[in-house]
This record gives structure tokens, sequence and C-alpha cells, in this order.
């Protein structure tokens, strides 16, 4: 019995670890494809919003990059952050920076979402994007 048990074990762990590594990338792109959108509708607010996206002609849009920010910031939009992970239809956490300092009206940001600690299999994501005319690089961070 104990032999059946160890070969079964052994021949679905390592399929489980690449399935759940497999789901993270899957996710994690999607989650960078959408905010490299125009979202939707094109002129979308917290209220409104069915998809985040950060683009408007192909470059980051200031006033989107600053609603995503205000929609996942929970001080600011009370559940914001769990709203925005069901906008992207996740169920893991995130965590998207810049190459670049971001500005908004209210100073400068790190990051949007939850800054990963104490993570497991944590998959990074980068995409190439314009931000004032300057190339930068989108990182989105996601985990279990």
């Amino acid at each position: 019995m104990g032999i059946v048990v160890f070969y079964f074990y052994s021949l679905n762990y390592p399929t489980e670890g690449g399935e759940i590594l497999d789901s993270l990338f899957y996710e994690g792109d999607i989650i960078a494809g959408t905010l490299l959108s125009d979202g939707y509708p094109d002129n979308w607010d917290q209220n409104n919003v069915v998809r985040v996206g950060i683009l408007t002609n192909d470059k980051i849009n200031e006033t989107k990059l600053e609603r995503f920010y205000t929609l996942t910031n929970e001080t600011l939009t009370p559940g914001g952050y769990a709203k925005t992970k069901s906008l992207f239809n996740t169920k893991y956490e995130y965590y998207v920076n810049f190459s670049t300092q971001m500005n908004i009206s209210g100073g400068e940001i790190d990051g949007i979402g939850k800054q990963p600690t104490d993570t497991k299999n944590l998959i990074k994501i980068t995409r190439f994007v314009s931000y004032q005319n300057k190339p930068t690089t989108l990182y989105v961070y996601i985990w279990e």
C-alpha cells in the first residue's frame, strides 16, 4: 500500500507544480496585456470600469495610470485591490511597477498593487511601452 501511495504521489507532484507555474504565467500575461490596452470603456473611471487599461494611442496615459493607482489603493478606494483582482479575473496576488519613475498628480508612485512579501511561486512578466515618449519597461509580478 505504501509503495502505491508513494508511486501516485511521485507521479502527480511534479505536474502540480508545473500546472501552477503555467497558470501564473498565463494570468500574468493576461494582466500585462489588459493593462497595456486602452481599457473599457475608453475613458473609464472607478465607477464604470469594465477592463483596466493604461494606454492611449499605444502610450501610457497618465490620467488612466492615476485612475488605476487610485482604484487599486485600498486606502483611497475601499476594496480597490480586491476589485482589480476581480477585473483581472485572477485569484493570485499581483504587483505592477515600471523601470521609470511614474508621476501622478499626487506625486511619484513606486508601484501598484500588493508588494510581494513571503511569496510562493513568484513570476515576473516584462513588457515594453512608451511613457513620455521614452521607452519604459512594465513589470508585473504575480504569485500565490
